[in-house]
């Protein structure tokens, strides 16, 4: 039995297309994104925060990548109202790259005080990578529109509320390092 986007070989067999190959890639670099995300949140080394910050970037641009080829291959198929949705993530992929780019540019400066907005790139790409993830789970699910809208709000809201926790949480041990070592 092949799906929709199965290539049939010779005797049968069935080779996975480019579409699908695309999006297995991207999922993957999305899934390595989020991975790597959360561990740069929680890595207190600045040296491997600079390392998993430069495999964030790198892991969204190959993200991107695979995102283009997928749209791309079966463009032609696409309701105009995907081609739109998948538009508009695309935009914010960009945006998502530029964020931890932010995020390499401020690491490299090596400076207590930016560790706060480290933790707001970072934590944007990771809000943003999950929306995504949900956006495109309920549009595959073919979940109505208000539920779709109500789960994206709900998953800004507690990321937004991780982020604070997290900065809160890395505010009172640089004080009391302060306090130790003044």
């Amino acid at each position: 039995m092949t799906c929709e986007y199965d290539v049939v070989r010779d005797e049968g067999e069935s080779m996975p297309d480019l579409h699908t190959t695309a999006i297995v890639l991207h999922a993957l670099s999305a899934t390595g994104a989020f991975l790597v995300g959360i561990i740069l949140l929680f890595q207190s080394n600045t040296h491997r925060q600079l390392q998993l910050a430069r495999a964030l970037v790198v892991l969204l641009m190959l993200m991107a990548a695979f995102l283009v080829i997928a749209i791309l291959s079966h463009v032609k198929i696409l309701p105009t109202s995907k081609q739109i949705i998948f538009g508009g993530l695309f935009i914010l992929l960009v945006y998502m790259i530029w964020r931890a780019t932010q995020a390499v540019t401020t690491l490299k400066k090596q400076q207590q005080a930016n560790q706060l907005k480290v933790i707001d790139h970072v934590g944007f790409v990771l809000i943003s990578l999950f929306d995504g993830l949900v956006i495109v789970s309920a549009l595959d699910l073919q979940a109505p529109v208000w539920l779709v809208a109500v789960v994206a709000v709900v998953a800004v809201v507690i990321g937004i509320y991780a982020i604070i926790v997290r900065k809160r949480m890395l505010t009172m041990q640089s004080k009391r390092v302060e306090v130790k070592h003044p």
